[in-house]
């Protein structure tokens, strides 16, 4: 394999546990809504203050833990390149996780910079290369115009002369036959 082939494959595999992340994130997050948002839940959450975080950290941690997922790992594997999950990298992922998948899309975009900074830039770049396009487009079309009515300018001009040395010639010879 090149260097570039493996430059691309762990790419893949970054992009792979990043998106994996916020997937998780997201799924969880919408999971635990249901429980977070129910009536009774609410009721104790004003009693007990700050309860939806420990729960938030040990449904994610467990799920890290069934699944084996450590994004730490997988950004930094060892040196035989196997990334063998640990236990603190399962607990560091599960608490990104419980952070919710706002905060794994920042960590995800920070990673592969495709923030909306990036992505602003980019519609912006785009749209000011569409313009510049279309702005010498417009300004073949009007050359090309311009073109076209000299030309005919000439053109008209020609056939005038024409007439005009038709119409002389017409004329001497109708002088000359008088």
């Amino acid at each position: 394999m090149s260097v570039a082939d493996l430059a691309y494959a762990r790419f893949l595999d970054v992009s792979g546990a990043l998106l994996l992340l916020v997937a998780l994130a997201m799924l969880l997050e919408r999971a635990l809504a249901i429980i977070f948002e129910y009536h009774w839940f609410q009721i104790l959450a004003q009693k007990i203050e700050g309860l939806k975080t420990p729960i938030a950290l040990l449904v994610s941690w467990f799920t890290c833990q069934h699944v084996q997922f450590d994004v730490l790992s997988r950004l930094f594997p060892p040196a035989n390149g196997v990334p063998e999950p640990t236990a603190i990298g399962i607990i560091i992922t599960a608490a990104v996780v419980a952070g919710g998948s706002a905060a794994a899309i920042t960590l995800f975009q920070g990673v592969l910079n495709v923030g909306r900074d990036a992505r602003t830039s980019l519609i912006e770049a785009n749209k000011a290369k569409s313009e510049a396009d279309l702005a010498e487009e417009k300004s073949r079309k009007d050359k090309a115009e311009a073109e076209a009515a000299e030309a005919k300018a000439k053109k008209d001009k020609a056939e005038a002369e024409a007439e005009a040395a038709k119409a002389i010639t017409k004329k001497k010879k109708a002088d000359a036959g008088d």
